[in-house]
């Protein structure tokens, strides 16, 4: 049967082979379509399951997992999937204090729009102890381990007299 058509095809004129051509070209993305759709998995086979039971694969041993409120979640929706390398700021304003760098963040599976950061059992406390409102700053992944601030930093500050000598 495909001989029989490509033996047709061959005899039309070449205005008529174009349009065949087109005609056909255009309907491969309908086609795709139609069998990506029905191979595609539906909600039920999808399963939350078995996301919901792989959340504690992704802790290592000798880490935690501390859910936290991030200040600029809004703006975290659009950029960061479910895995991201931050830095921890506390507060807000001029008045942020950074409290780790390198942190790993995570997504929540249930509720997208929920994060926990993944650190060492020895260094929740210093986490826990700026309570759970973090503002975040997204990093390049693969960037050096976790680091902690420690006590605070102290500015230089520089005075510049701007007249005539």
């Amino acid at each position: 049967m495909i001989y029989k058509w490509w033996r047709h095809y061959t005899q039309l004129q070449w205005e008529r082979k174009i349009l065949w051509t087109a005609a056909g070209i255009s309907l491969v993305p309908i086609v795709a379509a139609f069998l990506w759709q029905s191979s595609a998995p539906t909600p039920a086979q999808a399963g939350s399951t078995d996301e919901a039971a792989s959340i504690d694969t992704f802790i290592p041993k000798g880490h935690v997992l501390i859910p936290i409120d991030v200040i600029n979640n809004e703006a975290l929706d659009s950029i960061v999937g479910r895995f991201a390398m931050v830095d921890l700021f506390h507060g807000e304003g001029p008045t942020q204090r950074p409290v780790a760098r390198n942190v790993r963040l995570l997504r929540a599976p249930q509720n997208p729009s929920h994060f926990a950061i993944l650190v060492p059992d020895r260094e929740a406390d210093s986490v826990m102890k700026f309570g759970g409102s973090f503002t975040v700053i997204v990093k390049r992944m693969g960037g050096s381990g976790t680091e902690f601030v420690k006590g605070k930093t102290k500015t230089k500050r520089k005075v510049v007299y701007d007249g005539g000598a």
